[in-house]
């Protein structure tokens, strides 16, 4: 029996895409441009990850009147390690009428937008799905908070 060589496959290149969206003050009517990443490629900006798992990712504050708000977007999580890329959709859209239907429309899409790229695609529908599916769990948001709080205590010290 001969020995075949493992065919190398190369990991996509799917960098980080970062972009603006414009948001309206709810309190003040104000309005500004936020910015929101559409792709968090974990690789190079590995951050991202302790951003969606303390739910810090997305969060504008108006710069009026200083009211906080989540920015309510759809991104792309992209795990290259693991050859994952994820589309994070808002959690209401799946209870929007759409249902298990929407799921598998939105899945047909991104299957169709990452045919030629050699990762795993899912849809999910807010970042506690995210989290739950792909990302740990409740052991990695515990394990995110004390990993900022230790940044934060070291930078306090320096």
């Amino acid at each position: 029996m001969t020995e075949r060589p493992e065919q190398v496959v190369s990991v996509p290149d799917l960098p980080t895409e970062f972009s603006e969206i414009e948001m309206r003050c709810a309190a003040c009517k104000t309005i500004w441009s936020a910015p929101v990443a559409r792709r968090v490629n974990v690789a190079t900006h590995p951050d991202a990850r302790y951003g969606i798992l303390l739910k810090t990712i997305h969060w504008t504050r108006c710069p009026l009147c200083k009211e906080p708000r989540q920015i309510e977007t759809i991104f792309d999580y992209f795990d290259p390690e693991q050859r994952l890329l994820i589309q994070v959709r808002p959690d209401w859209e799946i209870h929007a009428g759409g249902g298990e239907d929407w799921y598998w429309a939105r899945y047909e899409d991104l299957v169709l937008k990452y045919r030629d790229v050699d990762v795993r695609v899912d849809v999910v529908f807010g970042l506690d799905e995210l989290i739950a599916k792909y990302l740990g769990g409740e052991e990695a948001v515990a394990a995110a908070r004390n990993w900022w709080e230790q940044r934060r205590r070291e930078q306090g010290q320096s």
